[in-house]
């Protein structure tokens, strides 16, 4: 398939497989280990001045060194000078936030430390992603354990020292509201913090998004509040991850209580979140079928891209979704799909990626479940041709 680029990276070891994002410094890319059969700590690094498909280009630490219990996790976050590796369960959902100085070499152990967030509450653990807002790091609280979903969203200061405990905070948000828990990812638009529902107790998809004014104070309950976005449609749940872009938060559709869905929301943060005028709704599957599944969301000036994950229970896919950020954002014509299941069957079941000069770079989770996968894709962004609007009747 023209315009992708694979990379086993096996290649460089035999586990080196199942990872959960893609963040960059601006040199380096860094895949972020979560899971390849048992969960692993293993970092690999692509040094984006060098080919992508080149075991040359590529080089790993193992974390583990540092600590036994630093390993799997979901996502990770950089400051301008640090990389914060965002835990999440290590055999048992942990807190071990593990940090590396950019500033000094990767493979040595000097470079990195850990810091157990459980000394700072004991249920500042299990974790899925976050965001920095310039100043602080915002951990987003998904489980205790794999049954139990919290809502104790963990604050750092990057100006304090990050194994100081007067550097942290915490705030339970079932202060806000008590079914606010579960959260899959945070984003912010540089006046509110915002948490994605994803899940809560008993296999129940959530709808309820949690927003923080970041003028007031972080432990006050005023500075918090809560909007469900059911009251959209009550397909409008299980979101995994949100992308800002010039007044616009996009979600990326998951699972909602029926099924894998595609029902995309568009919020004008212009307006106050309660707004239902502030909100607009397309289901993505009215351009085709598959669109539908996505864990993460990316825009570069002028597409939204929706990463491909799982359609239904053991469909894995690699069907792109991408949305011309100049068209009407409900008109079917104004979005198109990209396959990168046709470059390589395997090429799909991906979690987060980035975009860097007119290319998206993507990570291999799995292609089946505890179907560990190692093939990373770059797709040129640049390639008209692979994009395609199915010529399908909209579906209302």
């Amino acid at each position: 398939m023209d315009g992708v680029t694979l990379f086993d990276m096996t290649h460089l070891q035999p586990g080196i497989k199942g990872y959960s994002g893609v963040v960059s410094d601006g040199r380096y890319f860094y895949f972020i280990p979560l899971n390849n059969g048992d969960f692993f700590g293993t970092v690999a690094r692509f040094d984006i001045a060098k080919p992508f498909d080149e075991t040359a280009s590529w080089d790993t630490f193992d974390s583990t060194q540092l600590d036994g219990g630093s390993r799997g996790f979901i996502d990770g976050l950089f400051d301008g000078r640090y990389l914060y590796l965002i835990p999440f369960c290590n055999d048992k959902h942990h807190g071990q936030i593990t940090r590396y100085d950019t500033q000094k070499p990767f493979d040595e152990q000097d470079s990195w430390r850990v810091f157990d967030s459980t000394a700072i509450h004991p249920n500042s653990r299990g974790f899925v992603s976050g965001c920095f807002d310039g100043r602080y790091i915002y951990l987003s609280p998904y489980q205790l354990d794999h049954s139990t979903h919290h809502g104790q969203v963990t604050r750092y200061d990057t100006q304090g020292g990050f194994s100081d405990p007067g550097s942290w905070q915490v705030f339970d948000t079932a202060q806000v509201h008590a079914d606010s828990r579960g959260f899959h990812s945070a984003v912010s638009d540089g006046k509110y913090v915002y948490f994605i529902p994803y899940l809560r107790d008993g296999g129940e998809h959530s709808s309820m998004l949690l927003c923080y004014d970041l003028s007031q104070g972080f432990e006050h309950p005023g500075a918090w509040q809560a909007f469900d976005m059911a009251a959209l449609g009550e397909q409008c749940r299980g979101y995994i991850g949100a992308v800002y872009h010039k007044g616009m938060l996009y979600f990326a559709p998951y699972r909602n209580n029926e099924q894998r869905h595609g029902n995309v929301l568009r919020f004008n943060t212009d307006m106050k979140v309660q707004d239902l005028a502030a909100w607009t709704v397309f289901d993505c599957a009215r351009v085709e079928p598959g669109s539908r599944g996505f864990f993460g969301a990316l825009c570069d000036q002028d597409y939204l891209y929706l990463l491909p994950h799982c359609r239904a229970l053991g469909q894995y896919h690699g069907q792109l979704a991408r949305y011309r950020l100049s068209g009407a954002f409900d008109d079917p014509d104004s979005w198109s799909v990209c396959d990168l299941a046709l470059a390589d069957p395997a090429c799909r079941g991906f979690i987060g990626g980035v975009i860097h000069q007119q290319h998206l770079y993507l990570a291999p989770f799995e292609t089946d479940t505890g179907c560990h996968s190692g093939l990373a894709a770059r797709l040129d962004l640049n390639l008209e041709q692979v994009w395609q609007q199915p010529a399908l009747e909209a579906v209302d």
